[in-house]
């Protein structure tokens, strides 16, 4: 509308139809302009015309509309112009030897015509219209663009031939000049209108397909980054997941000087098991073990076991520490802050007796737990390339797996130097005496018995059963650094 306006402003009458017409439209324009945006800015609008223009701009019918609704006015401007210059500058008879005033206005009328070819170009280059309306809508501005030239401006474009000093007899009459050129721009257009639709759909397509490849990939790097963390504790995953810097062979390893340990088994599954039809092959017996570790793992969601992390699961076997993630260290250097996360793996222990004790009035079974904790200094690591695992390594693990070992079911049995800070806590203990630890000699121990102030109680068995016994005496046979043998022989 500007550009059109500034052309009938250098060569196209100004009368007072003129501006009153180019007025009015721009006036609508805008209008119509500003109801369009104003989704974008509500707090400066009445929330009735916020509604209706989200409406409008997430309607297909409703931009189309609106877009055509734009077009309209434009031709419409358009049209009156045309018609006020025909009815103010109308010239009943002109030849070649016409005399003519050049002060006249309106001496070139072919300019409402290149007009309209502009008003065709804005009606198909916006987006929101379907092909249909773009193939509908220029076609009826042409062939009104063709009757206005016909009906109102045959004698001032037969004048503007004069006016151009064309000879009468060797030229196309401007009528079918301008009607021609309306007619192949508008088919140019329609053309254009057809490969921007095309390409519009195509792009749409294309572009539904790249976001639906990001979501994916998105999706998959969320399961990726879920599976890291199953696997590994949180700080090493946030290791090995944010730092894009490490070499692929890079070894990932930390020494701790004050780690729990606790190693956790069930001495009476290995005679549970059985791969007989009845059990499906065994099937149903590694359900039920599936069971009962799970709610172990349940248990390490709870937010006072955050900083307890299982290590791994050897048969029945469950295996956890505590005091591996720096973020938790304190600068205070009591034994009750330096200590809390072993206080803490303790009540983690009675929390998977009560767990264990919970699936036995289930199931109608009476397995019991046989747990072993220790402290001290540790070395952890990630090995692996294909599935790695993250481990730790170092003589307090191994002590841990012998009390668990060389214990009785239904009881904790720790360390002297573990008992004596446990009793900093409120635990309290019943002596053992000295047990027999390959490589490490006798070494006194004692059963966990109960906690000052809290319900927890655990009854000491006065003769370890046949399994237990057994299984002790693998502990006194196996190495000491050799771990996972001594947890696999106990499955």
């Amino acid at each position: 509308m500007v550009i059109i306006s500034i052309a009938q402003l250098i060569v196209l009458p100004r009368d007072s139809l003129s501006i009153i017409s180019f007025a009015v439209t721009m006036a609508v324009l805008i209008a119509l302009t500003l109801f369009a945006v104003i989704e974008q800015v509500p707090k400066y609008f009445l929330e009735g015309l916020v509604t209706a223009s989200k409406r409008m701009n997430h309607s297909l019918l409703g931009r189309c509309i609106f877009a055509s609704v734009c077009t309209v006015i434009l031709a419409t401007g358009n049209i009156v112009d045309t018609i006020g210059c025909s009815q103010h500058y109308h010239v009943h008879e002109v030849n070649c030897t016409t005399e003519l005033n050049m002060t006249d206005e309106c001496l070139y009328p072919s300019y409402f015509s290149h007009m309209t070819v502009m008003v065709l170009i804005a009606s198909v280059v916006p987006i929101q219209p379907l092909f249909v309306a773009k193939v509908i809508l220029p076609t009826i501005i042409v062939l009104v663009g063709i009757l206005v030239n016909v009906t109102f401006l045959w004698d001032l474009l037969v004048r503007e031939d004069v006016v151009s000093h064309r000879h009468c007899s060797s030229y196309t009459p401007a009528i079918f000049a301008l009607s021609s050129t309306m007619i192949l721009a508008h088919s140019g257009l329609i053309l254009l209108a057809r490969v921007m639709e095309v390409g519009s759909r195509v792009l749409f397509l294309w572009k539904n397909e790249a976001e639906e490849q990001r979501e994916r990939a998105c999706d998959i790097r969320r399961k990726n980054e879920a599976l890291v963390h199953n696997i590994l504790p949180p700080h090493v995953a946030v290791h090995f997941l944010g730092n894009k810097k490490r070499q692929h062979e890079e070894l990932y390893s930390q020494s701790y000087s004050e780690i729990g340990v606790l190693f956790a088994s069930m001495p009476n599954f290995s005679d549970f098991y059985s791969e007989e039809s009845v059990n499906n092959q065994g099937l149903e017996c590694l359900r039920f073990l599936n069971e009962v570790i799970s709610d172990f793992d349940a248990l390490l969601e709870l937010k006072k076991f955050q900083d307890i992390i299982k290590i791994k699961t050897i048969g029945s076997t469950y295996m956890a520490a505590s005091g591996l993630n720096p973020q938790t260290v304190t600068k205070d250097d009591s034994i009750k802050s330096r200590w809390l996360h072993l206080s803490l793996l303790v009540e983690f222990a009675f929390e998977m007796r009560k767990a264990l004790q919970s699936i036995n009035e289930q199931s109608f079974n009476h397995f019991v737990l046989k747990m072993g904790v220790n402290h001290g200094p540790i070395t952890a690591g990630v090995i692996g390339a294909r599935k790695p695992h993250y481990d730790i390594w170092g003589n307090t693990v191994n002590v841990a797996s012998r009390m668990e070992s060389t214990g009785k079911a239904g009881c904790i049995q720790v360390t002297e130097e573990t008992s004596e800070i446990l009793k900093h806590f409120g635990y309290q203990f019943e002596q053992r005496g000295l047990v027999a630890v390959k490589g490490k000699g006798q070494l006194m121990t004692y059963y966990l018995v109960s906690k000052a102030g809290d319900g927890h109680q655990q009854h000491v068995i006065s003769e370890p059963s046949a399994p237990s016994a057994e299984l002790a005496n693998i502990a006194e046979e196996a190495e000491p650094s050799d771990q996972s043998a001594l947890l696999s022989d106990e499955l």
